[in-house]
């Protein structure tokens, strides 16, 4: 979305939200609980790596807010008919 947030994860409550009033509004209810679900688990997957590296790392101070960012891309491509198809470009990223 030329580099706009288009959702995240808010982790005090615990459920994928988004930032982009045309994905609220267009996206089904169950689109956003798969999505809750996927982002718990890649938080507590992010909580035992981030933990092994710091410790690798020497970086003890917890008190340090840490970020794991992932970039998805697509690209549009007119068709013949005059549709447009999308080619998704997967990028992750961190900081």
């Amino acid at each position: 979305m030329d580099g706009r947030m288009i959702d995240y994860f808010d982790s005090e409550n615990q459920a994928k939200i988004p930032k982009q009033d045309w994905m609220r509004e267009r996206l089904p209810a169950d689109y956003w609980d798969k999505g809750t679900q996927s982002r718990k688990s890649k938080q507590q997957w992010f909580k035992v790596n981030i933990g092994i590296l710091m410790e690798r790392m020497r970086q003890n101070d917890s008190a340090t807010p840490h970020v794991l960012q992932w970039m998805h891309g697509c690209e549009g491509q007119t068709q013949p008919d005059g549709t447009l198809r999308f080619v998704t470009l997967i990028k992750q990223q961190s900081p």
